[in-house]
């Protein structure tokens, strides 16, 4: 390891703290406007772009209502660019990218993340805070206590300042190896670590128009990118998760001729809460005991990029949905407003912030879940 690594003030360094939000009964799906748009080129400035004509799509796309070719709000979206690949049967199934309460932005305590990953009959588990191992170190330490169920393998995800977020793995990651948030992406990690680019498009997944990299070409220590992050396709930019796949797959497939390096695509629900958990996940054809054997499986190319069926994905997108309208509703802003910008239906919104109000009073009053569920 390097005694020194540059630091540098960064943009990737602001992490979301939110207020926290209420939860309420699940509500019957609203519908949700989908777009698709296909295609990539590589401009004059060296930046990949994504989608067809992608310097003509900006008006085409604009907004988190746009639809593409004629395509309903509401309609299944359009085939994808790219297929979903297959994992061998009896592949483990593991969300590489999730967080605890020890990051600023997480929801859950490494209790909660345990406890949660047993009653889902999860035997192996990994935990990715922000610039810390703490999280991890808990959880696997109250398993070990507790059973020795459970398999934790412990990461972090950096908060670099030259490629954004970069979820690494690595015997004795929890030791202090000198990393500091804002420092440049290490160059010379461990052969038996692993790094996996973390969302490649979260900072341009808001604005309108074609999707574009701007990252330098990977070093030797980045060995796989997310093509599937959960958080960005179920909550940020669901109106853009075709766009968003052709984009991550067309990034793998240039930086892996680029670099003449496999670059493996993976996948992760990224969750804050416990929600999200295992949306997107990663399968491995082999038994995975340590973080070793992760990195190998995802180095060679083995693991695969994989998900829970559609109608789930759909059922924790529409539960975030309404879990945002109710937190601007909480916070006096315009919810309608908002409602209708993320493409929702404006009855359905409607509906969540009556449904809302009853759950509410029926807790002020002492009442029970059944209760909520009885009179929702």
């Amino acid at each position: 390891m390097p005694a020194t690594w540059q630091k540098a003030a960064s943009p990737w360094d602001r992490r979301p703290v939110g207020a926290d939000r209420p939860g309420m009964p699940m509500l019957p799906p609203d519908p949700r406007r989908t777009e698709a748009v296909r295609g990539e080129r590589r401009d004059p400035g060296g930046r990949w772009t994504a989608g067809a004509n992608a310097g003509a799509t900006a008006g085409a796309t604009a907004g988190a209502n746009a639809t593409v070719s004629g395509q309903a709000p509401g309609s299944p979206a359009a085939p994808r660019a790219y297929p979903v690949p297959v994992a061998p049967a009896g592949s483990t199934a593991i969300d590489l990218h999730l967080h605890t309460t020890a990051s600023p932005c997480g929801y859950q305590t490494p209790a909660q993340v345990v406890a949660h990953a047993r009653a889902a009959g999860r035997l192996t588990i990994a935990i990715t805070d922000h610039n810390t191992a703490r999280g991890a170190m808990a959880a696997r330490d109250l398993v070990a206590r507790t059973g020795g169920d459970i398999t934790v393998l412990v990461g972090m995800e950096l908060s670099t300042s030259d490629f954004g977020h970069v979820v690494v793995f690595g015997k004795g990651i929890e030791d202090d190896w000198g990393w500091r948030s804002g420092m440049q992406m290490p160059r010379d990690l461990p052969d038996d670590w692993v790094a996996i680019q973390a969302h490649p498009f979260r900072h341009v997944g808001s604005r309108s128009g074609p999707l574009v990299v701007s990252f330098p070409d990977l070093p030797p220590s980045i060995s796989a990118i997310e093509r599937w992050n959960g958080n960005d396709v179920l909550h940020k930019f669901p109106h853009r998760r075709d766009e968003l796949d052709t984009a991550s797959m067309d990034y793998i497939k240039a930086q892996s001729a680029r670099t003449g390096r496999r670059i493996t695509p993976v996948a992760s629900s990224d969750a804050h809460r416990s929600s999200s958990v295992h949306a997107f996940h990663t399968l491995f054809p082999r038994p995975v005991r340590t973080v070793a054997d992760l990195a190998e499986q995802i180095r060679s190319g083995e693991a695969v990029p994989g998900r829970l069926p559609e109608p789930d994905l759909a059922a924790i997108r529409d539960a975030h949905a309404r879990r945002e309208v109710i937190g601007a509703y909480l916070k006096g802003s315009d919810w309608a407003h908002k409602a209708h910008r993320d493409g929702q239906d404006p009855a359905t919104s409607a509906h969540t912030i009556r449904m809302f109000g009853v759950a509410r009073h029926i807790i002020r009053r002492g009442g029970t879940q059944s209760d909520i569920v009885a009179a929702t």
